[in-house]
């Protein structure tokens, strides 16, 4: 008999607002993925959207890279803020966002697990307010990136290559 999946205790991005008070609100749409769906199906400008990159390391952990939706991360600049080697850095794959309460589609730069390593690129400190996955694809989160910066307390290195 197969043990019960282990993401069910951990809340998603959306509870993890709910709980800390910080002021946020959520859209309701169609599934979306990437920055094209954003902006025609949800009329979202490039300005005000923040992805979220989920990585994993060659130990299991996990490390999210949050930065604006028309920047290239530069995997070098990450590894060495997440301190672990580039080649221990990988991509994650869709299935394991699940482990983080999130789908593909919703990533976020907020998370419930206390071991995730979080990096904002510079430029999220002075994007005002930003548009972010809520853990779902047909959820999106509207709040202040200082806010979102206290709440998440990530490093903050510049990403973008």
């Amino acid at each position: 008999m197969s043990q019960p999946a282990e993401p069910t205790s951990v809340l998603s991005p959306e509870e993890v607002l709910r709980k800390s008070g910080v002021p946020f609100t959520v859209l309701d749409h169609v599934p979306i993925v990437g920055q094209e769906d954003a902006e025609t199906k949800l009329g979202l400008t490039t300005e005000r959207l923040l992805k979220t990159m989920v990585f994993r390391t060659a130990d299991g952990g996990f490390v999210l890279a949050a930065l604006p939706v028309t920047g290239r991360v530069n995997y070098g600049r990450l590894a060495r803020a997440a301190g672990v080697s580039r080649a221990k850095l990988r991509q994650a794959e869709p299935g394991e966002l699940s482990l983080l309460g999130m789908e593909p589609g919703g990533a976020s730069p907020v998370c419930d697990l206390p071991d995730v390593v979080i990096v904002f690129d510079t430029a999220v400190t002075r994007m005002g307010t930003v548009y972010c996955g809520s853990g779902r694809a047909d959820r999106t989160v509207r709040i202040e990136a200082a806010q979102l910066i206290e709440l998440v307390g990530p490093k903050i290195e510049e990403l973008s290559q």
